[in-house]
């Protein structure tokens, strides 16, 4: 691998990943949270980690570094590495293969009979301070029951343990290509990827719209499915952009969405203090920690699932008086020539809680109840020079609409003019 240092958290090295390659490029002097030492340590780490994707430039700041990542020639997110570069203890690696070996010979054993077989077999003539104790062997048992690694069963009184079968991964190399590049959570999907043989062989899978940086976000999104599974509250931490203060918050965490325009996730929640809605940027989140049982979580479910009819994206509102269910009305016309029907059916691949009516053979017309138009305006642009009609009960995004029209008119109109003097 093109590292060999260890990471024992993930937050600093995660920051320095946003900075280079999500936030923006920054040259040395910007990040004054940490020393000048700790940034040189922290990037050395970090060339390591992403060897070959590291790149700078000179401007009038000095020298920005940042991650550059070609979709067309990067056949596997590489932001992936971070996670199997993770630290473990000497005793955690040891008690792995202790463990596995101990249960290899088809053996169902209690814990006491593993902690007999790692004493007089694997540790004899060691000392005695190395032998785990029975907490920690019931709890690394625990884990791995719940990874799928060990089966537990009860017999009598007791409970017996041993290794669950192998997972034939055959066949499964495209599969698993997929997943890790475009599921959520595809850290799991890179990880069995590197044990599949087929691995160095030829890649049939690419990627035009290749959403990666939501890849190092892999441990928050599971702990917050497993909130939302477990209807649990989240304790995080958060900034809302690069140099603002820390935020705590205790929310519900309820869905996650993922911009199928930028692959950027953003959690879905209720917010307990203040009592509304909320979208979380998991890229301005800091940590993430598991709370209790939240009662109230269907509630707060289908209360979210009512406003989702009225959102474009995940704006829920533009103030925060405990959730303000006013809409506003969008509508246009688009019109389409003969042998243009795929027109049509892009309004209505695209319309998401809008509504697209068949006006005639050539003119069809989108409508959306919305608590933010501003979310739509860039989508209906794409429409540009097929639009007959742009309305909408707020006139200020009326008018800042064909504000922005007349001012792309005048940008040509200029390019015309300085063309035809040359």
């Amino acid at each position: 691998m093109a590292y060999s240092e260890l990471i024992k958290n993930l937050s600093t090295i995660r920051t320095y990943i946003r900075s280079f390659y999500i936030y923006g490029f920054h040259s040395r002097g910007d990040f004054s949270a940490k020393s000048p030492r700790t940034y040189d340590d922290e990037k050395r780490r970090l060339e390591n980690y992403l060897s070959g994707y590291m790149a700078f430039r000179l401007d009038e700041n000095g020298k920005v570094s940042f991650v550059s990542i070609d979709s067309r020639r990067t056949v596997h997110n590489p932001l992936y590495r971070i996670f199997k570069a993770k630290s473990f203890t000497d005793m955690d690696i040891s008690l792995h293969f202790i463990l596995l070996d101990v249960l290899s010979q088809e053996k169902s054993l209690t814990i006491p009979q593993i902690l007999d077989e790692i004493s007089t077999t694997y540790l004899d003539g060691f000392s005695p301070a190395l032998l785990p104790e029975e907490s920690t062997l019931r709890k690394k048992l625990a884990e791995y029951v719940s990874l799928g690694l060990i089966t537990a069963h009860k017999c009598g009184k007791s409970l017996r343990y041993e290794r669950a079968g192998d997972i034939a991964r055959g066949g499964l190399f495209d599969a698993l290509h997929f997943f890790s590049e475009i599921a959520p959570c595809g850290a799991a999907g890179s990880f069995l990827l590197d044990t599949c043989p087929e691995k160095d062989g030829a890649d049939v899978l690419r990627f035009k719209h290749h959403y990666i940086t939501a890849s190092i976000e892999s441990d928050f999104l599971e702990t917050a499915f497993a909130a939302i599974r477990e209807h649990r509250f989240l304790l995080i931490e958060q900034k809302r952009s690069e140099n603002a203060r820390m935020v705590q918050n205790e929310i519900v965490p309820l869905m996650i969405f993922s911009s199928v325009q930028s692959g950027r996730m953003y959690l879905m929640a209720y917010r307990l203090r203040g009592k509304y809605f909320l979208a979380l940027r998991f890229d301005y989140i800091v940590s993430m920690k598991l709370g209790g049982i939240y009662a109230g979580f269907s509630q707060k479910r289908a209360e979210f699932e009512g406003l989702r009819k009225n959102m474009f994206g995940v704006s829920l509102k533009q103030n925060k008086r405990h959730n303000d269910t006013q809409t506003e009305h969008i509508t246009f016309r688009v019109v389409f020539g003969g042998g243009e029907a795929f027109v049509y059916h892009r309004l209505l691949r695209e319309k998401r809680c809008g509504s697209v009516t068949l006006l005639d053979e050539n003119t069809a017309q989108f409508d959306a109840d919305v608590f933010d138009v501003q979310e739509i305006i860039p989508w209906a642009r794409t429409f540009i020079s097929r639009i007959t009609l742009f309305d909408c009960t707020d006139k200020s995004a009326v008018r800042r609409f064909y504000r922005d029209i007349r001012a792309m008119s005048r940008l040509y109109e200029d390019d015309e003019d300085e063309a035809g003097n040359v």
